[in-house]
């Protein structure tokens, strides 16, 4: 039997449907379900069998790779992408979970549950409320340019817009840094703009096998881990979810979850409150408190690059100065006191003038120069560019959120106290005094070290030229001798930087706080050589941050619910897909696919759709229908997906001949049976649709595979208005083909052939007036 033969036999028309736009090979076998479209982009993600995680454009070039570096025993479990596509989420089986920069695959965030005990990734979901935003804005009516309207934004300005924009940091931050790429700065930092996407919100949503979940808002801004079962007591402790899909307000969540034990699947929904009771405020507070934790770990890394530059043109000089160090001690002497004589008599002692002619010498001047100058210029450009305008910015977040906690109406439901931010804005105080400290400190021994160099270079020439009479006297270098001793006296021997480099200083910061110390005043009223320097600063800000945000992280925490669970299944599914549809007109329909499996008798499939309704804020499914969808007898399914609020495709395999389909069918004009009321059973709702009648979704479009050539096994679309496409992956997990969700080879063909009709006639009409 051929491919065709066995598509005739299950009762559907033969077309030659989704016609392919590139057919090419992966660099590593992909594995099963782990394939994505871009929501945005013609980009498709995919993990390997090695773990490591690729990005394809969609003529097969690879944009970048992720390579597996987190242990042998660690892998990719799951990845969702962020619904405009700039950022994609890879969570792994040590229950992390990473953010990438889909410009160039960079590390951006790292989740990890504040609790111990997560465990492997079984759920991820990304979802924003920009659909619902836009459709919001399209019901109101238009603004004109009045003078309230002019006056509401005046006082809506974002004042960091208009500061200058950050800039990258160099290589000396490290190759995990997340600043080095422009784009990743522009995208976290620079163009994130308080009124840029209005009250765009977005939800991840991370869950574990051992029933725990972990809402995040913009990625990076932690509400805290949750059990399912302390949301909802009917639930076994354990219950994993497995599907999710969320209304266009992310006000409401369809789940699927796992029975702990039993592996029952079960229904809910699950109710994120804090969206609409803080509305706007939620906004701001997530938005703000990102960009601040943005710009603290952008002050992070240049606080790194700012100990490698010093580390690398101090390590050089030390090099050099104790070895003339251990000659100096040994005389009764030390550094400093040899170059005070050289420059006072201009006759160094004999150890002194080895040091000078054998172990320095002209090459190794030229050498110490170049890398302290460098290094001199590059610390005050990092503390000028980078560190004292994160400082401005991170001024800003804090004075906008304490604003925020001042006002009762947003400040207390929220859980955020005005004096918290006070102690951030203090902090932030103490690090732009150091950090004007430490570059008036840089500026002052660059001077020094210009001037002592200018010397040493003078000096080093004159021991190594040999006197002659007849010779024209040297120019006069302009040796400004007051400077290059007090060189000598205060920086040869060890940097003045040094005391903003300390690391681990006792008493630490948080003794000084304990005493009720003010942390700003602290380092404008004492000498910076005894306090903790510049890195221990930045943690502390960071910790304090943290436990800043403890407060409303726990308030939201208190508003999210989880309704009463509805058996679907007491039984194994094999595929079950989940898709949402909400309109804003009626309420949402969760649609969702089950599959069973190989069936002793016909095989079937179950669409369900699940009418949600809320109550009080509440949310639960009002009605649930069901169709039994029938499944050729000769063919197992292998992989489905919805595509749209219409649509879903399938991936059908013939074991007799190996041969292989891709069909998409229309679901949402089945009839539905909506007898089911699990309030008044106990029965499941698969028991339930055994007693329906067997009916076919109608195919809309559909491609055969001969098995000798190719087989197809799993599936991944993107079927949003922007770019409905599709890729198909082989059973040998390598080659793909790339297809148009909407057009067929036969429209191709009829386009060709109308356009030879076309040539024909015209040639005929030449002819015809010839």
């Amino acid at each position: 039997m051929t491919a065709n033969n066995s598509a005739a036999e299950s009762g559907y028309a033969q077309t030659r449907g989704f016609h392919p736009l590139h057919t090419n090979k992966f660099l590593g076998s992909v594995r099963p379900g782990l394939a994505a479209w871009s929501p945005m982009l013609d980009l498709i993600v995919v993990a390997t069998t090695h773990d490591n995680v690729h990005l394809y454009r969609i003529n097969g070039q690879r944009v970048w790779a992720v390579s597996h570096r987190l242990g042998s025993d660690v892998q990719v479990q799951h990845f969702c992408w962020r619904p405009d596509g700039k950022m994609l989420a890879i969570a792994y089986s040590d229950g992390s979970t990473r953010i990438h920069d889909v410009n160039n695959g960079k590390p951006i965030h790292c989740i990890v549950s504040e609790t111990p005990g997560f465990g492997q990734v079984s759920c991820l979901g990304w979802f924003d409320n920009r659909e619902g935003m836009a459709a919001t804005r399209r019901l109101m009516p238009p603004q004109g340019s009045s003078e309230e309207c002019s006056m509401d934004s005046l006082f809506d300005l974002d004042i960091a817009a208009m500061l200058p924009r950050l800039s990258a940091l160099g290589s000396s931050a490290g190759p995990e840094s997340t600043f080095s790429s422009k784009a990743t700065l522009d995208s976290l930092i620079n163009n994130v703009s308080k009124s840029k996407e209005g009250n765009v919100l977005d939800i991840l949503v991370i869950a574990d096998e051992n029933g725990n979940i972990i809402i995040n808002i913009f990625e990076s801004f932690l509400i805290g881990t949750m059990s399912l079962s302390s949301l909802c007591h009917q639930l076994t402790p354990g219950s994993k979810l497995i599907r999710q899909a969320a209304t266009r307000d992310l006000t409401t969540q369809a789940l699927l979850l796992s029975e702990s034990g039993t592996g029952k699947l079960l229904f809910s929904t699950m109710d994120i409150l804090f969206i609409q009771q803080f509305g706007r405020y939620l906004f701001q507070l997530a938005s703000t408190s990102t960009r601040a934790q943005s710009l603290i770990k952008y002050m992070r890394e240049t606080m790194a690059s700012i100990e490698t530059e010093f580390k690398t043109m101090n390590d050089l000089q030390q090099k050099y100065i104790n070895i003339i160090a251990e000659d100096a001690e040994k005389a009764g002497s030390n550094v400093s006191l040899e170059f005070f004589e050289f420059l006072v008599t201009a006759g160094p002692s004999p150890y002194f003038k080895e040091w000078l002619m054998d172990t320095l010498g002209e090459r190794g001047q030229k050498r110490w120069e170049k890398s302290s100058i460098t290094g001199y210029e590059t610390l005050r450009k990092l503390v000028h560019e980078n560190l004292l305008p994160t400082c401005e910015r991170l001024s800003l977040c804090f004075s906008r959120l304490r604003g925020l906690a001042r006002w009762k109406e947003s400040g207390s439901p929220l859980g955020l106290e005005a004096d918290d931010f006070t102690r951030c804005l203090e902090v932030v105080s103490a690090i732009t005094f150091f950090a004007h400290e430490f570059l008036m400190a840089i500026n002052r021994e660059l001077d020094h070290y210009k001037a002592f160099m200018n010397w040493l270079r003078h000096a080093l020439d004159q021991l190594a030229t040999i006197i002659n009479i007849d010779d024209k006297p040297a120019e006069d270098p302009q040796v400004d001798t007051l400077k290059v001793m007090e060189y000598c006296e205060k920086y040869v021997a060890q940097s003045s930087l040094l005391p903003f480099m300390k690391r681990g200083t006792e008493p630490g910061l948080n003794s000084y706080k304990e005493r009720g110390e003010n942390i700003g005043d602290l380092y404008s009223k004492n000498k910076a050589k005894d306090l903790p320097g510049l890195t221990d600063l930045n943690e502390y800000l960071e910790n304090l941050c943290k436990a800043v945000f403890a407060k409303p992280q726990q308030s939201m925490r208190q508003q999210v619910r989880l309704s009463k669970p509805i058996l679907f299944s007491e039984d194994e599914i094999i595929h079950k897909e989940m898709w949402m549809v909400d309109n804003g007109k009626k309420a949402p329909l969760a649609y969702m696919f089950l599959y069973p499996g190989n069936q002793e008798e016909a095989k079937y499939a179950l669409v369900v759709r699940t009418e949600i309704k809320t109550f009080g804020g509440l949310s639960s499914a009002s009605k649930i229908c069901c169709a039994k969808v029938a499944i050729p007898k000769d063919l197992d399914l292998q992989d489905v997906r919805f595509i749209d609020d219409n649509s879903l495709i399938m991936v059908l395999y013939d074991k007799r001949n190996k041969s292989g389909e891709l069909m998409s069918a229309d679901y949402i004009n089945l009839e539905f049976d909506d007898g089911f009321i699990p309030y008044k059973t106990t029965e499941s709702l698969t028991s339930y649709s055994k007693n329906l009648k067997m009916q076919k979704m109608s195919q809309i479009a559909v491609r055969s595979y001969e098995g000798n050539k190719w087989t197809p096994s799993q599936v991944v679309v993107n079927g949003s208005e922007r770019r409905r496409i599709g890729c198909v992956i082989a059973t040998d997990k390598m080659n793909y083909t790339v297809f148009d969700l909407d057009h067929d080879e036969y429209e191709e063909e009829e386009t060709e052939e109308e356009a030879d009709v076309d040539t024909e006639e015209e040639g005929t009409m030449e002819m015809d007036d010839e």
